[in-house]
């Protein structure tokens, strides 16, 4: 799989379930489920949905409070499209 490490997030939107509908740069959208990350490292803050729910985008990366982020390459990878 070539990964395009060019690519950004233009929309993201938190949904239930610690669940991410966004919209790439490259046109796809999708759902990225970050449920198997929010017990890990950093992404443990975001165990709580209002925490997670704070997502904003900087320079195309899902971004919350305390630079917790994840690639936008990640993103569009690991997301289920729509």
């Amino acid at each position: 799989m070539n990964i395009d490490y060019s690519i950004r997030v233009n929309s993201a939107q938190p949904l239930p379930g610690y669940r991410l509908k966004v919209i790439c740069s490259d046109g796809a959208s999708g759902i990225f489920d970050m449920s198997k990350y929010i017990d890990k490292g950093v992404f443990r803050k975001l165990n709580d949905p209002a925490e997670f729910a704070k997502v904003k985008l900087i320079s195309g990366v899902p971004t919350w409070p305390g630079n917790i982020d994840i690639a936008a390459e990640r993103v569009r990878s690991d997301m289920t499209t729509i």
